[in-house]
């Protein structure tokens, strides 16, 4: 196996978060609308599972344009990174939001195993301003960090809520045998 084809399968395994933790769509499925927007007791700097999930999908998005968008902009922190509200405006919305960051999930995925890409090489516009990195393998790696923290969160909050773990929730195929 080539050096870039390890490296496409290691990020495409972080992405999906096979190795040492719950995948997203575990973690995001069978939240209640009654939950959304509810800050949990006893989590000190707490945000509601909207705030977290929208979060997570601008942020993800973020990292995608600028991977992606030769006319880049940075957004402006926090008010373009987080919701205004603890609750989603609709049911609409969380769905939007939900599919949204699994859509632009698959396109990261898609990214990373883009032969025409060279995924350890430089972003050919990027500019190393800000929090951003200079080539595919920083920004990708960031966006499987940064939703590993989040999802993390979400777990942490569905627990102080009473609704973890989903009704349907396996054994992870990681765990250990008895």
């Amino acid at each position: 196996m080539a050096a870039s084809d390890a490296l496409r399968a290691l990020l495409t395994t972080q992405l999906d978060a096979t190795v040492a933790r719950r995948s997203h769509t575990e973690i995001l499925r069978e939240i209640p609308a009654s939950a959304w927007g509810v800050l949990p007791d006893g989590l000190p700097e707490a945000y509601s599972l909207w705030q977290i999930l929208e979060h997570m999908r601008r942020s993800q998005a973020d990292y995608l344009r600028y991977c992606t968008d030769p006319d880049y902009t940075f957004s402006t922190w926090p008010d373009d990174y987080w919701p205004d509200t603890l609750r989603p405006p609709s049911d609409a919305a969380w769905t939007r939001s939900l599919n949204q960051f699994q859509a632009d999930l698959q396109d990261a995925k898609a990214l990373v195993n883009d032969p025409s890409i060279d995924i350890a090489g430089a972003i050919p516009h990027a500019s190393k301003v800000g929090y951003h990195g200079t080539t595919y393998v920083e920004e990708i790696g960031s966006i499987a960090d940064h939703n590993a923290y989040h999802l993390g969160q979400v777990v942490t909050v569905r627990r102080l809520l009473g609704i973890w773990p989903p009704s349907d929730l396996k054994e992870a195929d990681w765990s250990a045998p008895e």
